[in-house]
This record gives C-alpha cells, structure tokens and sequence, in this order.
C-alpha cells in the first residue's frame, strides 16, 4: 500500500505492516534459513522489520511484490512473525518480582519461569494459526487426524492448560484460542500484582519445554508443498523490538535460543546497542557465535546499501505508476526501474565547491577560481592522469586542492586560516605533491572538511548538495530516511516543474524520464527532509522532546563548528569531528545524597531516548571495570560513543559523511541541555564548548570512511 500522492512516503498502515518486502533483502534471506538463530541489530528505519519479514508466512503468500521474488518452498522455516509490544504488557517487568521474593536470585528464575512461559505461549498461538492459514492456501499438507492427535498430545502433556477453557479444544484454531486468553490472563495479572496467585494454576514445565514440545509433534505432521517433493519445515520464531525488553527478559530470551534445537530457530531484532546477547540463565553457558550469529545493519556496506535503495525506489514506483506506463517500461531486472546514478546523477565536492564561488561575492572566490585555475593548468602539464581528467575545455576545477594547499604549512596537519598572494605562487611548486598518489590520498580525506569551511568563509548557510551518493549517505543506512529525503526531492520537482503532484501523470513523467534531476531541485528537497526531520522531533509523544530537541541541537551545533569553524585550523588538520565519547561515573564514587548521580542519570536517558528514536547513531556501549549497572536507563559505570544522524547534516552544516573523530564530552558538560528548570541555550553552548582545549586523543575510529576513492 503506497501513498499516492507521494509514493516515497509511507501511509500510516505501511509503516505498522512495513510491507514492502525488498529485492536486496532476498539475498540475506538466505542466511535467515540457515540452522543457526540470529540477532538482528539496527537503528530506527534501517529495515529491521523487513529483514525478519521476509522469511515470515504471511509476506511469502500474500505480499505482491515479495512472490514475484520467492516461494515459501525457497525456505525450510516458516516464518512466525512476533512483535512484543503486541504481546507483551509494559507491566510485566522484573521489578514487581524483585519485592515479591525474598532472595534475588529465587525471584529471578520464578520470573524466568513466568515471562518465558508466556513467550512460548505466544509463539505457539501464532505458530497454529500460520499452519492453519498455510493449509488453507496449500503450501502446507497437513491430515486432519494429526491435528486432532497434536491438540489431545499437548493437552494431556500440559493438562494445566485445560483449565482456563470450559470446551476442551479439539482443532488449532480452537487451542490458539485458549492459548491467547492464558497470554491475557497471565499479563493482566502482572498488571495486577495476582502473578504469584496465577502461577499456581500454570502449567508446571521447565523453560522452553512447551514450545519444544508443541514444535517437534506439529513438524512431524505437517510438509511444505513443493514441486521438487514434499519436505518437514521448522519453526523460525521472528521476535521484533527487543529493545523495550528489560535486562532479566534478554537475559530470558537468550536462555530459550541456547536451549532450543530443531525444529526451533529465532531471530531476534532491536535497536540499538544495549541489547544483552550473551548471559543465559543456565551456568557457564552463555549465547556464543556457535549459537547465534548477530548480524547489524547499522555496519552494512555501503555499495549495499545504495542497492538496497535502488530496489526499494523502483519497487515503489513500479506500482505506483499507471498501469500503462508500467507495461510500457518493463525491464529484464525491475530493480532498475528508477536509476539512481541516472536520476540523481554523481555531485562531487568540487562540483559543490565550484557553485558556492559562482554565487559568491567575496573577493576569496574570485582568488580561489585564480589559483584553481592555475593549478589546473599545471597538473594538464605535468600528468597524464589528470590531464584527463581536467581538460583545458571543461570548467572542472581541482577547487578543494587548491584551497588546502593555500593554507596548508608543509606538515601533515599544520593549516593555518587564511592565503596571500604569496601563498598562490607556492601553489605551482606543490603541484607535483599531487601526481603521488599517497598525498593525493591525504587530501582526498581532508575534502569535506575544506567545503564545509570555505562555505563558512564565504558566508554560505546551505551547501548545494545533491548526487545519489549524497542521498544515500544522508539516509545514514536507514531505507525510510532515504525514502523520505526522495520524497522531499520528489515534491520539490512538482514543485519547480509546477505540476500537481496529486496527479497521476505528474507521477508517471517522474518515474519514466531519463534525464536527471536539477540539482536546484534536489538541493531545495535535502534540505527540506534535513529540516522536517528535526521539526519531527518535536512532535514525538513518547520523548521528553523538550530536553532531546535541546541536545540535539547542541550536539549538532558543536559538531557545526567543529567541523566548518573559519578560524578553527584543526578543521583542515584533522579528520571531522564530532563522535561523542561520554564517560559516566561509577556508583562507588558517587557519594550518597549527591545530585552528580541524578543529573548523570537524565543525561544518560536523554541520550537513550534519542538513540531509540534514531537521532544518534551509537558506535560503543561499555562497562568500567567493577561495575553494577542492572537497568536498561542505569548509566553508572558505563562508556557510550555516539554521532548524531547523518540527515541533520544540511541543517546543522555539518559533513554529510557524518563524523569519524572522537571528541570527549562529560556528563556534567551536557547537563545544562538536560536541566528543566534553567535549560542553556543551545547554540550559546555549543559556542562555549568550542573554546574547550580538551578533545579526544586524537586517534582515527575504525569507520569506514568511503571518500578515499573519489572525490565525492
């Protein structure tokens, strides 16, 4: 289902359903169907859900788009598709059963006991009614008589069961039925504070061994339909945003993968970096890669990616566009429907460069063109390399070169702020520094930070970006901030072209044409995703939005001026900085009565809240030595290194690479963006926080920094 008034905006049902399944997704879905569980981690957007979906029943027998790709007789799982918050009550915690047990460690199995059981309830009323739907559409076969013989088995395996129901159930409709009630009755009670009253009447088992059981006997019965032969299936357990799971309901989850074998398997998704995958409740036996394997999309390849929107778009706008249109445009891989290279075409940094001194006024940019021209006429002279690259005909400039070897001081990051004349006649003899392709390297690392500093110099508040390697690197991983910033490049086309984008022709040329898009065009529409994407942090409901507007706002800032500051030199020297290292204090040395501990700890949820949300991307989460941190919104103890998003980069004007330095920030230093009743100004604090003489220590991260090959 596809909004169509623009189809790169998802309807609301689309992104609960998020039913599209994707092209480059099929491809994981391989490893999805192997023996061994997975963990899935990945931010907001990043296609998470995707990922589990499109191995789960429903997708492979009614989405459109994913059976023009796969069968479910591709795979040897069927897929069973869990989002907790559907399932599970916000009430059923490890708190309420710390105070109800009189040792910790009784209260934590006996919990255990409670949420795993209510896991494999779940699974299993889910489980039933995918059978039954699948033998409806016949992709399974399955006799009567063993589903008869599989409800009395686990009836009088599990006789407690029976108790909740009046009818004993006799078909798998009937007991997912039963099963779904217990699921109620369980979470009501520990809404109610009755659990321990409930679990009495619960049916008595060890962890996972319901779901065992019910697993192996309904295997055994039921064979997926194929035309190479009927084959047993087995059961992968699909369970979406973990992330709202407490450290004793991982610590659950995990013990339920180790102990599981065919035919169970799961894949477990969440977001973020806090999500416990290895502490199992069985001693000296946690989750090793021999269990699991952790797959994080957050770290996928960047060519990846780029394929991954490529797919996505051209899906979208296959059906989307008229159905005329369709059939007149078919392609052998409709992957390439919408050609991003062709469509957005290829923006490098002295493209950019290159713009900002033709609009400019400042005596600078007509300097700048003067020395980049006549370094462009030496390396013609001097190299055959980039005699074709810069023809004497063409209007490309070597414009970021230039400017860094005008303030460059002949050490490796020695910059100064400013260039004479003197400066523009030692540009000819460093010229042959670039004929090496090592110097040549070092620049090339260096080409953003020179963009992002010349537009300051120059007075320029929005940088003409645009090139589908721009787009995807603003989407910073995420499918539906890309979808979002082409949509915004899409209404901004509308626009310029004045067409009604209500329009199904308006649509259909879009989709259909082969020349690319202006770049006026797509430079109003970044900058209109970057700008309604920080109005939306505002209007989340389930965020202090107040406090995480305001440290965003002073991170992206900070990060601004670290990264564009005219009379910054280690803007040139340096890599761009900007990922933030926050070190939060132990519990032993906080004194008692101390707001240090307090103030830490609104800092510490303010920066989760943004992270759940997708605004800060984390790069490391670790414990101090000795310490005892037990809550998801706990910070003592701990390390946390994040970046903020890569789409507030046009408006906050800072690379839209992101950053890749780390720059040590305490919590006592971020307070003041956190503190309610005398909140700092955000851009006053940012300017304050640039006077600091203390940074990080200087070191590259291990990131990828996919600007070495190119000058883009």
């Amino acid at each position: 289902m596809v909004n169509r008034l623009n189809p790169f905006r998802p309807t609301r049902w689309e992104h609960q359903r998020e039913d599209f399944r994707l092209i480059w997704f099929t491809k994981t879905a391989e490893q999805l169907d192997s023996e061994k569980s997975i963990y899935v981690r990945g931010s907001r957007g990043s296609g998470k859900t995707t990922l589990l979906k499109s191995i789960c029943w429903e997708d492979l027998t009614n989405n459109v788009s994913l059976k023009m790709q796969r069968t479910l007789a591709d795979f040897s799982h069927i897929g069973i598709y869990v989002r907790f918050p559907d399932h599970l009550s916000s009430s059923l915690s490890s708190r309420a059963w710390k105070a109800a047990f009189d040792k910790p460690e009784v209260a934590d199995w006996e919990f255990h006991k409670y949420f795993s059981l209510i896991v494999e309830i779940t699974c299993i009323e889910r489980m039933l009614h995918a059978c039954h739907q699948l033998r409806l559409s016949r992709n399974i076969s399955q006799s009567p008589a063993h589903e008869l013989r599989f409800v009395d088995d686990v009836l009088e395996e599990f006789p407690a069961l029976s108790i909740f129901v009046g009818v004993r159930p006799k078909t798998f409709l009937e007991l997912s039925r039963l099963l779904r009630s217990i699921a109620r009755a369980m979470n009501e009670a520990a809404g109610r504070g009755t659990f321990r009253e409930l679990q009495a009447q619960l049916p008595a088992r060890e962890p996972g061994e319901l779901l065992a059981y019910a697993s192996e006997r309904l295997a055994n019965g039921i064979r997926l339909v194929n035309p190479r032969g009927e084959r047993q299936p087995g059961f992968r357990f699909c369970l979406d945003d973990c992330e709202v799971l407490d450290p004793l309901q991982q610590k659950s989850i995990n013990t339920l993968v180790r102990i599981s074998r065919f035919p169970i398997s799961w894949v477990v998704s969440y977001v973020g970096a806090f999500f416990e995958s290895t502490e199992t409740f069985i001693d000296q036996q946690p989750l090793t890669e021999a269990d699991r394997k952790v797959i994080s999309l957050d770290s996928r390849n960047e060519d990846d990616f780029r394929e991954l929107c490529q797919a996505v778009v051209s899906l979208r706008l296959l059906f989307s566009v008229s159905e005329n249109v369709r059939n007149t445009n078919k392609s052998d891989n409709i992957s390439d429907f919408f050609p991003l290279p062709v469509r957005l075409g290829r923006r490098d940094v002295n493209d950019m460069a290159a713009v900002m001194l033709q609009r400019s006024t400042s005596p600078i940019a007509d300097e700048l063109v003067r020395a980049a021209s006549t370094l462009k006429d030496k390396l013609i002279e001097i190299s055959k390399r980039h005699r074709t690259r810069l023809t004497k005909e063409g209007t490309a400039l070597p414009i970021y070169e230039s400017y860094l070897l005008l303030l460059w001081q002949g050490r490796e990051d020695a910059f100064k702020t400013s260039f004479s004349p003197d400066d523009e006649k030692k540009l000819l003899e460093l010229a042959p520094r670039l004929v090496e392709p090592a110097f040549e390297a070092w620049l090339r690392r260096k080409q953003r930070g020179a963009l992002l500093q010349l537009a300051a110099v120059l007075g320029f508040r929005r940088l003409p970006l645009g090139g589908a390697n721009v787009a995807t690197s603003l989407a910073d991983g995420s499918i539906r901030d890309f979808l979002e910033i082409l949509g915004e490049i899409y209404e901004s086309y509308t626009r310029r072209q004045k067409l009604d984008k209500s329009d199904q022709g308006s649509l259909d040329r879009f989709a259909t044409s082969r020349t690319q898009i202006g770049w006026d065009i797509q430079a109003d529409g970044i900058a209109s995703a970057s700008s309604s994407y920080h109005s939306s942090v505002s209007s989340r409901a389930e965020l202090d939005s107040d406090i995480v507007m305001r440290l965003l706002d002073g991170l992206g800032y900070y990060t601004s001026i670290l990264q564009s500051a005219p009379d910054d030199p280690a803007v040139l020297g340096r890599a761009e900085r900007g990922v933030f290292t926050v070190r939060f204090s132990r519990p032993e040395i906080i004194s008692p009565g101390d707001v240090t501990s307090d103030r830490e700890r609104a800092v510490w949820r303010a920066i989760r809240q943004a992270e759940i949300a997708g605004y800060l991307r984390t790069i490391e989460v670790k414990f101090h030595d000795g310490t005892d941190a037990q809550e998801p919104e706990d910070q003592r103890g701990r390390t946390i290194t994040f970046r903020l998003h890569r789409r507030f980069s046009p408006h906050y004007r800072f690379s839209f690479r992101g950053a890749y330095e780390q720059v040590v920030v305490t919590p006592k230093e971020l307070w003041p963006l956190c503190d309610r009743q005398a909140p700092a100004d955000a851009r006053a604090w940012a300017e304050a926080m640039a006077t600091r003489s203390v940074v990080g220590n200087g070191s590259q991260l291990p990131l990828p920094l996919g600007g070495d090959q190119d000058d883009e």
